[in-house]
């Protein structure tokens, strides 16, 4: 994995010295975390999960831990601060936290929908308000920032996955858009079905058929791929990451098909 990285819109490189990971406790936040780390970064490990950040610390000495709910913007606010002090300012923030209930709509509570959110985008917003003014004074960085192609391509029972990841694939590339005449690279990933801790969400009575077909034919890809094909596009001018060609040939049917995506899932039921 290389740490040296191209600035958006330039070539000079940059160190990446201090990282700060989301959803580090597990999948594909505490990959990249490991692989940061193995790589000589610090990084600021963080997830709600405490005894899973407690495991990953004993992985290296160059990670340090911040249990933090990404849903509570003070707490993020101080967490962030609490980063920049001790560890010292933020290079690069990888926000892979996420949760992935599944249901029908109507099985479903407002509550756990609206909590659903709260992690998902509102806690990416949090994350982001936290890190860019220190990122724009500077006029660097980078930002990655986890989507799914699930916020482009609906299935039934994710309604509300679907819609968090939505929101955040919007926030992501509009972001992206805003900085693009500065050196803070913003990478929007959009991963198709992937082998990480999220499909514990998953059981026989609510999971999408295609889901529930890959997990037991072994086909969900491989997470140590995708945080692999994010470092290979950071080295590029792309916006979105499609880590697998599944992914882009989802995105690509649906975008172009949009009547036919629908029956394209009934075939493969």
């Amino acid at each position: 994995m290389c740490i040296r990285d191209r600035k958006y819109r330039g070539h000079v490189l940059i160190d990446i010295k201090v990282a700060l990971v989301t959803g580090a406790a597990s999948g594909m936040g505490r990959i990249s975390a490991k692989r940061l780390a193995a790589d000589g970064v610090h990084v600021a490990a963080v997830d709600v999960n405490e005894n899973g950040l407690n495991e990953l610390k004993q992985e290296s000495n160059n990670i340090s831990i911040f249990p933090c709910d990404l849903s509570d913007n003070d707490a993020v606010q101080a967490m962030v601060r609490q980063v920049q002090s001790e560890v010292g300012p933020i290079d690069r923030v990888t926000n892979a936290g996420a949760i992935m209930p599944m249901g029908k709509v109507a099985d479903l509570t407002a509550n756990s929908i609206n909590t659903l959110m709260r992690i998902n985008y509102e806690g990416t917003v949090n994350i982001i308000t936290s890190i860019l003014p220190a990122m724009i004074e500077r006029n660097e960085g980078q930002i990655i920032l986890f989507g799914s192609i699930a916020g482009t391509c609906p299935v039934e029972n994710m309604a509300a996955y679907s819609a968090s990841k939505a929101a955040v694939n919007m926030f992501g590339e509009i972001l992206a858009k805003e900085l693009e005449d500065t050196a803070i690279r913003v990478l929007l990933v959009c991963p198709a079905m992937t082998d990480t801790p999220l499909m514990r969400f998953v059981d026989e009575t609510d999971a999408p058929t295609s889901i529930s077909k890959a997990m037991k034919k072994g086909t969900l890809n491989n997470p140590e791929d995708v945080v692999t094909a994010i470092e290979r596009d950071l080295l590029t001018d792309k916006v979105i990451c499609f880590p697998t060609p599944d992914a882009l040939y989802a995105t690509r049917i649906r975008r172009f098909f949009p009547n036919y995506w629908w029956k394209l899932l009934s075939k493969n039921s």
